[in-house]
């Protein structure tokens, strides 16, 4: 018994910190000599920036779309409060990563394989992003998705395989949190949370709590989503807010919806295979080891469909996060099945090499920080030159983006434009807004769904004024406020 204690503790100590800490390094390492303009936590240090300022801005942005979700951003907040940048990104995604191997660890653990297995499956995860080749898989975000999605998963797995408890928490809680990393993983997160009453439909005893586990479930899911309405409602103003750029990404949006649920279809042979399964034997509590294999298989396919439904709608620019989840819940598949050492090597080594072919094109993930800092002198030098007054919003979670490292006064973050509201804020001053291509992941910006022809043709009282490479600027023009002519008669009659 003592033995066996020493052995699990090793083990622990091995998987759960040594493995995960040394392969974390590597990738951070990895990422910085590979690329050195790479940065881990993109737009999530600008609205850090401001949150810690504590301006409207951050808290519009912490909420206010479901691109750029909240979770990540909560993770590198501590960070960038602690310390500066470019050392908060690093330690934020060091720990990022120390997660999502850490849930490589409890995935594989409950069907009892050896510590050799888990760290074979951490070492091929960490194989298989360095090996992407994009820059997007090494980011915060990714490593909190995947070690989200593979907890997620692995729970389905356990509770159509052993009926435990803690494992209807465990998917429910992941699928919560799942919400919190944004729209491409809305739908697995509904789907994992879903599942978990209808995985035990095939045992009439378990069938009988039906309505438990789906409250158990869903519960989480369903809180976390209404205090993020409730949050859009109290900052912005609107419920739905952070999801009103899908209307303008997706003009066939009732379509995009019903695409969406196609791929949930492929875990339905694995739910029959659970209820035959769990059918055979009805004095076992779950449907074995065969169930939990082809939901994970399952699941890991159903990412990448998913994946292929934002392409086909031309909104995957985060495809690269769900190509790495269905990745890691492919390698844990294979992981937890019994097999030689020297097998599963192998055969996680060509799923890691073939995987390689996943990942096409490269992932945009941002300006270097030299470039930022060129494009605000350049654009303050612009204004400067012909106004000692002015005042330039930089829009969208893109500006925030871009102006990280700006320490002056003339530009600021603007992520809901009013043009009215702002000219009666700054009597008196020349104001201009900075707007930047729609392309990519900007195009969710809600300048773009409010004026779809900003970048190209203005709008009500905006003057094209300069173009600063992918950025266009201008500037605010119309006639003076009755509180500007009443400033200026004043001004007039004290002079005469």
């Amino acid at each position: 018994m003592e033995q066996d204690r020493k052995t699990y503790r090793v083990v622990r100590l091995l998987t759960g910190g040594v493995t995960p800490v040394v392969l974390a390094a590597m990738l951070l390492a990895f990422a910085g000599l590979h690329d050195g303009a790479w940065e881990p936590g993109a737009q999530a240090a600008g609205i850090c920036r401001e949150l810690i300022a504590g301006t409207t801005e951050g808290r519009q942005a912490l909420f206010g779309s479901c691109w750029m979700a909240p979770l990540p951003v909560l993770v590198y907040l501590p960070f960038s409060w602690l310390l500066p940048e470019p050392a908060a990104g690093m330690a934020a995604f060091f720990v990022a990563w120390l997660f999502a191997f850490w849930a490589v660890r409890e995935a594989v653990k409950a069907v009892g394989q050896s510590g050799w297995r888990i760290v074979l499956a951490q070492t091929a995860i960490a194989a298989g992003v360095a090996v992407s080749g994009q820059p997007q898989a090494l980011q915060i975000s990714t490593a909190l998705m995947a070690g989200l999605l593979l907890l997620a998963a692995a729970a389905l797995a356990d509770w159509a395989a052993y009926r435990r408890m803690r494992d209807v928490v465990m998917a429910g809680t992941s699928g919560a949190l799942l919400v919190l990393c944004g729209l491409p993983v809305f739908c697995p997160a509904g789907v994992a949370v879903g599942l978990v009453p209808f995985l035990a439909c095939g045992s009439r005893d378990s069938r009988a709590r039906f309505q438990a586990w789906l409250l158990l479930g869903v519960l989480p899911l369903v809180y976390t989503l209404g205090v993020w309405l409730l949050l859009n409602r109290l900052i912005l103003g609107d419920a739905i807010y952070f999801l009103r750029s899908l209307g303008y990404l997706v003009p066939r949006l009732n379509l995009f919806l019903c695409a969406s649920l196609i791929p949930a279809g492929l875990l339905l042979p694995a739910v029959g295979i659970t209820w035959f399964c769990d059918s055979r034997d009805p004095e076992r509590p779950g449907a074995g080891a065969v169930a939990a294999t082809a939901l994970l298989v399952s699941f890991a396919l159903a990412l990448l469909a998913y994946e292929r439904v934002l392409m086909y709608f031309g909104i995957g620019w985060s495809s690269v996060a769900l190509k790495v989840g269905a990745l890691v819940v492919l390698l844990i598949a294979m992981a937890r099945l019994r097999q030689p050492v020297y097998r599963l090597a192998f055969s996680l080594a060509l799923v890691v090499w073939l995987s390689a072919r996943w990942f096409v094109g490269a992932g945009r993930t941002g300006e270097a920080a030299a470039a930022r800092g060129e494009l605000c002198a350049r654009v303050e030098a612009y204004v400067n030159a012909r106004t000692p007054y002015g005042r330039v919003f930089v829009v969208g979670y893109t500006g925030l983006d871009l102006l990280r490292g700006y320490a002056g006064e003339r530009l600021v973050a603007n992520l809901d434009l009013h043009i009215g509201a702002l000219r009666r804020a700054y009597k008196g001053q020349n104001l201009y807004v900075l707007v930047p291509r729609p392309e990519g992941p900007a195009r969710a910006e809600s300048v773009f769904w409010k004026h779809p022809d900003i970048y190209t043709q203005g709008g009500d009282r905006l003057l094209f004024a300069e173009a600063f490479g992918r950025w266009h600027l201008f500037e605010v023009v119309g006639a003076p406020t009755q509180e500007q002519l009443d400033e200026w008669k004043s001004g007039r009659s004290l002079v005469r």
